[in-house]
């Protein structure tokens, strides 16, 4: 046996001037979305094609909008910035993921630095380079500094080039060039 269908309760009238339907649908009255109106589905389709959300804003006032509505209206901050607060002793890393993913315990990025030879460190010391080691930070070191310690250019100590000679071979059969 079918039951019977029960007519829906009417429980609003529509809001449009002059039209006797039910207003099924409900439209924001204002910005606030705090009060409707409501219409029957000819009349919210016509509303809804005339409704803007940012009329009367000024430009700057939409892009504040805009901005708000990125985090859902609600206050955002960059982990470890002074919106968060926490104490770095009072969390526990059992699981090393922030180790793993290069965080200490501040919440900064700190990259792991790759090790080096005892070699090639002391290579890159006397050139004055950082880590990580690249070929083209190590080619323009190289003339820099050969500029600086040649001895036709320079008159300084010839052992000083030698030095950097070796040195840069040394950083280049380490990066296999």
């Amino acid at each position: 046996m079918r039951r019977k269908e029960q007519p829906k309760k009417r429980l609003h009238d529509c809001d449009y001037p002059g039209c006797q339907e039910a207003g099924e649908y409900r439209a924001p009255k204002d910005r606030n979305l705090t009060s409707y109106y409501w219409f029957c589905q000819k009349h919210v389709a016509e509303y809804n094609k005339n409704w803007d959300f940012l009329k009367g804003l000024s430009p700057d006032e939409i892009e504040s909008q805009i901005q708000n509505d990125v985090g859902w209206q609600r206050p955002t901050w960059k982990l470890g910035t002074e919106g968060i607060r926490y104490r770095a002793d009072k969390i526990q890393d059992g699981f090393g993921v922030f180790r793993e993913a290069g965080l200490g315990m501040s919440g900064h990025y700190n990259p792991p630095q790759p090790k080096y030879p005892a070699k090639v460190t002391q290579a890159m010391a006397f050139m004055g380079i950082d880590p990580p080691l690249k070929l083209e930070v190590v080619k323009k070191k190289y003339k820099t500094l050969a500029k600086k310690y040649h001895p036709d250019v320079s008159k300084k100590d010839a052992s000083l080039f030698q030095k950097l000679s070796a040195a840069y071979t040394t950083l280049m059969e380490f990066l296999g060039k």
